[in-house]
């Protein structure tokens, strides 16, 4: 994805988990860290499948548009 705000979003949202992860947890506080760290890597994986959706899509489109052509010129 080429949106700047996308990009801004998911990294704002990576660096406040990993600040709180590794900046705002104690080391007795194994259940909240796993669930940051959970929670950090969702982020990376929802972007990696809004990615692939989007890229998916682009391709479609294309696939659509020159099958579309395709039927035009059959009709001449």
């Amino acid at each position: 994805m080429e949106s700047e705000l996308f990009k801004e979003s998911v990294d704002t949202l990576k660096k406040i988990y990993s600040e709180a992860l590794l900046e705002k947890t104690g080391a007795k506080e194994g259940e909240t860290r796993e669930k940051l760290w959970i929670a950090y890597n969702v982020v990376g994986k929802v972007e990696q499948h809004l990615r692939s959706i989007l890229e998916t899509g682009k391709l479609a489109e294309k696939q659509l548009e020159v099958f579309r052509k395709q039927s035009q010129e059959k009709k001449f």
